[in-house]
């Protein structure tokens, strides 16, 4: 499970890193996000609650140093405060959702490497 983990961390920032840019260039070129991006960011953001689910699994038995666990959060929390935003006009929308997911992949090079 450690192990699987582990290596889950790499499609977590994949994921987010790869949907946040392609948000940011669709904001950018001012074009309409579609279905797809929109099903690719859920995918993506489900990645990090599947590795949070994974991490909860083995907390007691391996005892992560804090900075694990803020990460953990401050992914979750990210991608629950800025929900909220998903009734402002679409251009905004996909603005804030693509900064978000962009911020949460780079954190997530930073856990991947911090470890």
């Amino acid at each position: 499970m450690r192990a699987f983990h582990s290596q889950f961390a790499y499609v977590v920032v994949a994921a987010n890193l790869i949907v946040g840019a392609w948000g940011l260039a669709l904001w950018r070129r001012n074009r309409e996000a579609t279905r797809t991006y929109w099903t690719a960011l859920g995918i993506a953001w489900g990645t990090i609650y599947v590795q949070g689910l994974l991490g909860l699994t083995m907390f007691q038995r391996y005892k992560p140093p804090f900075k694990h666990h803020f990460y953990g959060f401050l992914f979750a929390i990210i991608t629950v405060a800025v929900f909220p935003i998903r009734s402002e006009s679409p251009r905004t929308r996909l603005l804030v959702f693509s900064v978000a997911t962009l911020f949460i992949g780079i954190v997530a090079v930073r856990a991947v490497l911090s470890l």
